[in-house]
């Protein structure tokens, strides 16, 4: 009885058309491209997974698990998006800065190979940031706004703050605000 419902149904079935994908060649798609810094990290992921290059990987984890907890911490709210360069830059900034921080913690303590990991560690998340600006491009950009404005004294600072158009993914708004603080005082 099975077997006749199987001839009657193949009898009026309609003939399967093999899927396209098996006609495409693989090498003529096109590869997306990494356009963010968030789509770059999952795409290393998989790389330093293949590689199996154990450092990256629990950098990029840890980097991964950071963006997340952005993301979803209500203290951020919701203006923080993993899309953007600007706020996945700043979280990559703050790891930076703790890494730093311990760094200089392992040298007091005289544990120089945690230090050197630290630093390796330190070496692989600078690679996701963009070029960062020195210090002597952010005072000039800095006393540019304050000329422009008019600014004297440290009640200013707000003021030049926000005119301030230095992308936070490019130095660390701590670091524009330092030195904006030490041309303000100074002027005074």
């Amino acid at each position: 009885m099975f077997r006749q419902l199987a001839r009657l149904h193949e009898a009026h079935s309609v003939p399967r058309i093999p899927s396209m994908r098996w006609y495409v060649d693989s090498s003529s798609v096109a590869k997306p491209v990494a356009s963010t810094i968030n789509t770059r990290l999952k795409q290393d992921l998989k790389t330093a997974m293949r590689a199996k290059e154990k450092t990256r990987l629990s950098v990029i984890k840890g980097l991964l698990s950071d963006i997340l907890y952005a993301e979803k911490n209500m203290a951020t709210g919701p203006k923080f998006s993993r899309e953007s360069d600007a706020d996945v830059a700043s979280v990559i900034q703050r790891a930076i800065k703790q890494r730093h921080d311990s760094v200089q913690s392992y040298r007091d303590g005289g544990r120089d190979d945690l230090a050197s990991a630290e630093e390796d560690e330190i070496h692989i998340l600078g690679s996701y940031l963009p070029e960062q600006l020195s210090s002597e491009q952010i005072e000039e950009h800095v006393k540019e706004v304050i000329e422009r404005l008019g600014a004297s004294g440290i009640k200013a600072m707000g003021a030049v703050m926000k005119e301030v158009d230095i992308s936070p993914a490019q130095a660390p708004r701590s670091c524009i605000a330092e030195i904006a603080k030490k041309l303000l005082v100074g002027k005074a």
